[in-house]
């Protein structure tokens, strides 16, 4: 019986060795080539229901050697081509703006020097409405709900309030957040004129993923409607 655990013991062992030699080792950047730097934009305007999008390239060795790169064949981006802009001084830009309804996933695709044919997903996470729990007061402070997930680590919300006086102010909200609500401190809000005010916010999304001689920098933006409130002390 002794001999039969030592056996299966052996056999475990041996078989957990193996899965490990087999696993695939993570590719890493060839530095004898030039790397692609992909930036990576879409925005949503929820009171227009529209999208925007842009994107722009750069080569090179490293990131502050890099120059602008023109995309062969150019830039698909969720629905169609973009639109191929040079800029002077600063180099190629795509661009794509339609109408139509909300989609958290958008998909850019181009052709890499080095890897071919890139697909790259930007996921972009809503807020379809939003409200505030009880009073905005300006020594007490107020708590934002919304309808849509919680924000993440790589998410910031961004507040933009025009009150009584017409005085334009902002502040941002870093994630991450538990729910789909945040509290929002008295000194945010101290410096507001009493009374009706309009408001909106943005949220905002940054995320970088490298690969082997690719690095994307995925940005987005989605701007909620603007809604009425109301200041009180």
């Amino acid at each position: 019986m002794k001999k039969i655990s030592y056996i299966l013991l052996f056999g475990i062992i041996t078989f957990l060795m193996s899965c490990q030699a087999e696993a695939p080792k993570e590719e890493k950047s060839d530095k004898s080539k030039p790397s692609t730097f992909a930036n990576l934009y879409v925005r949503f305007l929820q009171n227009e229901n529209q999208t925007e999008a842009t994107a722009a390239f750069q080569n090179g060795m490293t990131q502050q050697q890099a120059k602008s790169l023109k995309i062969e064949k150019g830039v698909f981006f969720h629905n169609g081509n973009m639109v191929e802009r040079t800029i002077p001084k600063i180099g190629t830009r795509y661009q794509a703006i339609y109408d139509g309804a909300f989609s958290k996933i958008y998909r850019f695709q181009f052709q890499d020097p080095l890897k071919g044919k890139t697909d790259h997903i930007v996921e972009m996470n809503p807020i379809s409405s939003f409200s505030f729990e009880g009073e905005i007061s300006k020594s007490k402070g107020a708590t934002l709900t919304w309808e849509g997930p919680p924000l993440n680590e790589h998410e910031t919300l961004v507040f933009l309030i025009s009150d009584a006086n017409n005085q334009s102010r902002s502040f941002e909200l870093k994630g991450r957040t538990n729910k789909s609500k945040i509290n929002v401190a008295s000194k945010h809000l101290s410096q507001l004129e009493l009374g009706a005010a309009k408001f909106y916010l943005v949220r905002k999304q940054s995320k970088a993923e490298q690969k082997p001689n690719l690095v994307i920098l995925a940005e987005t933006e989605y701007y909620t409607n603007e809604k009425g409130i109301l200041i009180t002390p």
